[in-house]
This record gives structure tokens, C-alpha cells and sequence, in this order.
């Protein structure tokens, strides 16, 4: 086969698995995923080190940069606001956001508009985590801990080009991934130490 014939049989299979996807009119894109860790400590323990958001979200990752409350609500009420800023696989950026939901001991839920630069151009993403905190063990001496995270691009092609970029360029479900790992590993090893 000629260069030529690889090049346009390339182009034809990237054209085919890419194509319909990026054809999708009014689909705006989504990453979504979970992580889970299992720590040795009580879900009522875990609990009461996730409320103290402060205490522990700058430290969880070298990517967190910033954490600013916006308001005088506890931290884990539904209304409650924040601003982050961190990076996510490299990426720098502001996420302004709002608790959306909280199951008081086991989960909560924020919800925010974020605004990363990626080669100097500005994206706008809407993203949240759900932090849930459940019994590992029957007789509930331990906890699993688990981040459940998701994103939306902007509508139309732009979005979808630059999930694509963000998926397959810059592997960056992976990068988030990890980035959420971290963080579970870090309140692991917090939890743990606790007498």
C-alpha cells in the first residue's frame, strides 16, 4: 500500500469513528466517572474530616491551589458556595460553584461553572462531584469513600472538539482521574491517623 492509500484509509476510519460523534447536534459532551477508596475508620470519622473542607482540600492534591468561601453557611448546606482554583492534569482553573445536595453523614454534592485556559484559549465547563462516604463492613468499622465526578463542555461543535482534544490529545479523563485518586489517597492516610 502507498503512503497515499494508508493516509486515506486512516482518514477514512478516523472519519468513521469520530464523525458521528461530532455530528451530534445539541449533545453537549460529558466525562463522567467514579473513584472509590476503602479507609480503615468509621463513616461517622470520615464525615466529620470531609466537613472540615478547609482543613483538607488544599493539602489533598498539588494541583488545588485556592479554596474561598463565598458565604457565612456551613460548608455542608445545600446554598453553601466556594471558589477553587486548581489545575487538572496541568490545566489552570477558577470554578465558582454551589452545594446542591447533602445527605447529612454520607454525601454532598457541588455543582459548579468553571473556566480553565488551555493554550491560552478560555473554556467554559459546568462540573460537580459527589463526595459519598458509605459503610465498607457489616459492623461498620470501615468506610468507603468514593468521588463521583462529572463535566460538561459547550454546546455544539466547539464542545465536542474540545472534549475530544481534552480526552484523546491530552488524556485528560485519565489525568482527572488520578486527579480525584489523590485526593481520596490523601483523606485515606488522614482518616487512618486519627487515634
Amino acid at each position: 500500500m502507498t503512503s497515499a492509500g494508508r493516509s486515506g484509509t486512516l482518514t477514512s476510519i478516523y472519519a468513521h469513528v469520530t464523525m458521528p460523534f461530532l455530528l451530534r447536534e445539541g449533545v453537549n459532551p460529558v466525562l463522567e466517572f467514579t473513584e472509590t477508596i476503602s479507609i480503615h475508620a468509621r463513616p461517622s470519622t470520615v464525615w466529620d474530616v470531609m466537613r472540615d473542607i478547609e482543613g483538607w482540600w488544599l493539602a489533598s492534591n498539588p494541583e488545588h491551589e485556592t479554596l474561598e468561601r463565598l458565604d457565612d453557611r456551613d460548608v455542608l448546606e445545600v446554598g453553601a458556595r466556594l471558589r477553587i482554583r486548581e489545575r487538572i492534569g496541568g490545566i489552570p482553573g477558577e470554578a465558582t460553584g454551589t452545594i446542591t445536595q447533602v445527605e447529612p453523614g454520607s454525601a454532598v454534592t457541588w455543582e459548579a461553572e468553571a473556566r480553565y485556559r488551555w493554550l491560552g484559549v478560555p473554556v467554559s465547563v459546568e462540573e460537580g462531584v459527589t463526595w459519598r462516604v458509605e459503610p465498607h463492613d457489616r459492623d461498620g468499622e470501615s468506610a468507603k469513600l468514593s468521588a463521583h465526578v462529572w463535566a460538561t463542555f459547550p454546546p455544539g461543535l466547539r464542545g465536542r472538539l474540545l472534549e475530544a482534544a481534552f480526552t484523546h490529545l491530552l488524556g485528560g479523563v485519565d489525568k482527572d482521574r488520578e486527579h480525584a485518586r489523590t485526593e481520596l489517597r490523601y483523606l485515606k492516610g488522614r482518616v487512618e491517623q486519627i487515634p
